[in-house]
């Protein structure tokens, strides 16, 4: 009997919740209790924007923020200036990397120095072995899509004999790729259809959220119970797998930079069926198809998994202590949480309203969220439905 390694229901319940309440999404499985939860997070959120009333002018530190590289362009520009004139005797200093290198460095014995450890999602932060759910912070969102020309996806619609505008699943995608080659599924199409994800937490969370769609899963009892109920589930999530490439390990890389291949002199998408990348990136993404008289076409899984770019305060005592608290304080203030909009991202403060920025068209609140694993444990048996897979080895714990 395939048995994840279970942990409080009660937490991963609250941590969707709070997901929803954040974006906006309407949540059937929550009606009742949800608002109860939604006014507890709304409490939080009053408790860290008393920033005005406390005096930070007087608060000396020294910060070594390790975060995300996603959020490096937000925390440079706009967190720490702004941050710097209500507590100017704390100094801050940025360690941007990808959440793999962070994760690795805070096992090695936080090598780094971090006094604040920000990664890219629960899913990436589950394989620090320090890590607990509980002391997080969620300090921006921002789910895992998959991305790729319209004209192409729609050729693997009529190739799959799925009507127009059909959802695409992970194993349609796969399914599509083993052609290869796009003159394959359409007469007189040039290019290829690699379908790829990264080895970074860009990849891990849309593996994790592919898995939970394949199972029809909201968390991981449902993913336990289905892989017992069913064999097809594991059989298809294998195949996903083994079918997606999965080996850049930079979603920057894979998503803009020439060596990502996305970006393809012969055009944008030419190497690929789609790719799997940050919703952050969807504008920037949007002008380079425009640019080259193509339609972007994002898709969401049926049920994702969000990156929500936790914080934890490694240092808590002490006057470091007491500016690690402010910092992430200022983080979820409103004036802060507003430039995330500005690099793609969705606030995680809920009294941020965005419904009328430009930004908001590439926000799709019509998602269902499933809960993250818990516990490093219940990541590592989510893996291991495809651990005799090489390149699984990627996922390091």
């Amino acid at each position: 009997m395939y048995k994840l390694h279970l942990y409080t229901k009660t937490t991963l319940t609250a941590f969707l919740a709070t997901l929803a309440f954040t974006l906006g999404i309407s949540s059937y499985a929550y009606a009742g209790w949800f608002d109860k939860i939604s006014s507890l997070w709304g409490q939080t959120v009053e408790t860290t924007q008393n920033v005005y009333a406390e005096n930070w002018s007087i608060l000396p530190g020294n910060i070594r923020l390790c975060v995300a590289k996603e959020l490096k362009g937000w925390i440079n520009s706009n967190v720490i200036p702004r941050f710097a004139t209500k507590a100017p005797r704390i100094s801050v200093i940025v360690e941007a990397h990808g959440s793999g290198t962070l994760v690795d460095a805070m096992n090695a014995g936080n090598t780094m120095r971090c006094d604040i450890l920000i990664t890219g999602s629960d899913v990436a932060a589950m394989r620090w072995n320090g890590y607990n759910i509980r002391n997080r912070t969620s300090v921006a969102y921002s789910p895992t899509v998959w991305v790729g020309d319209k004209e192409k996806l729609d050729a693997a619609r009529a190739y799959l004999k799925k009507a127009a505008g059909d959802r695409l699943t992970c194993n349609d995608l796969v399914e599509v790729s083993k052609k290869r080659r796009y003159s394959r599924i359409k007469a007189g199409g040039r290019g290829r259809l690699m379908v790829e994800m990264t080895t970074s937490n860009s990849g891990q969370s849309m593996y994790t959220s592919c898995v939970y769609s394949i199972a029809d899963a909201l968390d991981p009892q449902e993913v336990e119970s289905k892989l017992n109920q069913e064999p097809a589930v594991e059989d298809k999530v294998r195949a996903f797998f083994k079918g997606v490439t999965f080996r850049q390990n930079s979603t920057t890389t894979l998503t803009i930079k020439p060596r990502g291949q996305f970006m393809h002199p012969n055009g944008i998408s030419y190497k690929h069926l789609a790719i799997a990348t940050y919703e952050s990136f969807l504008p920037q993404l949007d002008k380079e198809f425009t640019k080259q008289g193509k339609v972007m076409e994002v898709i969401y899984p049926r049920i994702s998994i969000l990156n929500n770019f936790p914080a934890v305060r490694i240092t808590t005592t002490g006057k470091n202590g007491k500016a690690t608290e402010a910092f992430i304080k200022y983080m979820m203030s409103e004036e802060a949480q507003r430039g995330l909009l500005r690099f793609g991202f969705r606030p995680a403060n809920p009294k941020v309203n965005y419904s009328g920025e430009h930004i908001a068209k590439y926000f799709n609140n019509n998602i269902e969220v499933g809960d993250a694993p818990a516990s490093q444990q219940m990541l590592r048996d989510m893996w291991g439905i495809v651990s005799d897979e090489p390149k699984a080895k990627a996922v390091r714990f």
